[in-house]
């Protein structure tokens, strides 16, 4: 199994470099969705989430690998000009991210009872989320001119801060700190996103949104990869 989740890890890296490498050289690979053919590029942008979805059968939970799935259709999404679309497919990632998330907190706090949350995580996982979502109520979503999408962008931004709360309150739990950097990653990435789209434009944004997105979905694959069967934390 360690063979097959670092065969995936080796893919995925491959896939990613395959994305970054023309923007890298700009003047001989054109990386642009103008100049490069747009099946080509939504393939090159695609294919590391895809990768993860399809390796992470058999090595990851059901719900992690459903939202590799999502992140793979929202980028799709994302491709096609569909920015409605490619919110819905992360949406609903962070949606299998959250509820996996909480599944192991449960499963963990039932199997050792000591190993419940401390007060502690449920006070550092608040007091890491609340500032960006401070941020994106008062700079992002006012910005937002439509009103459909500001209401979709406030739920896709509540959705992120709680992927990213559950997944700290899991890390405490843990003593595992891997699954939540890929959460903080995947927060980072889509709030330069939402910042670049609606508020100013970032120099070099879409090389900021697209490493922070791929560390994300490799941290977040990383974090996860179990046997099917629930391991019990130690009570050491």
């Amino acid at each position: 199994m360690r063979t097959r989740a670092s065969a995936v890890v080796a893919a995925f890296l491959l896939a990613a470099a395959w994305y970054f490498f023309p923007a890298v050289t700009w003047h001989v690979f054109p990386a642009d969705r103008e100049t490069f053919p747009p099946l080509l590029f939504a393939m090159r942008l695609a294919l590391p989430a895809a990768i993860l979805a399809v390796g992470g059968i058999g090595l990851l939970p059901c719900l992690m690998t459903l939202g590799f799935c999502f992140c793979t259709l929202g980028d799709a999404m994302g491709v096609a000009g569909s920015f409605e679309g490619q919110m819905g497919g992360f949406a609903l990632a962070q949606i299998c991210f959250i509820a996996e998330f909480a599944k192991d907190i449960r499963r963990s706090a039932q199997a050792v009872p000591q190993r419940k949350p401390h007060p502690v995580a449920f006070m550092a996982a608040t007091l890491l989320c609340l500032p960006p979502l401070i941020l994106a109520a008062l700079k992002v979503i006012p910005a937002v001119k439509e009103l459909p999408i500001r209401i979709g962008c406030t739920f896709y931004a509540l959705l992120l801060v709680l992927a990213s709360w559950t997944s700290i309150v899991r890390a405490f739990t843990f003593r595992n700190y891997i699954a939540m950097t890929g959460c903080l990653c995947f927060l980072v990435s889509d709030f330069i996103l939402s910042w670049n789209k609606f508020t100013e434009h970032i120099p070099q944004a879409s090389l900021l949104i697209m490493s922070t997105y791929y560390a994300a979905l490799l941290l977040l694959f990383c974090g996860t990869v179990r046997p099917r069967t629930f391991r019990t934390p130690s009570r050491a």
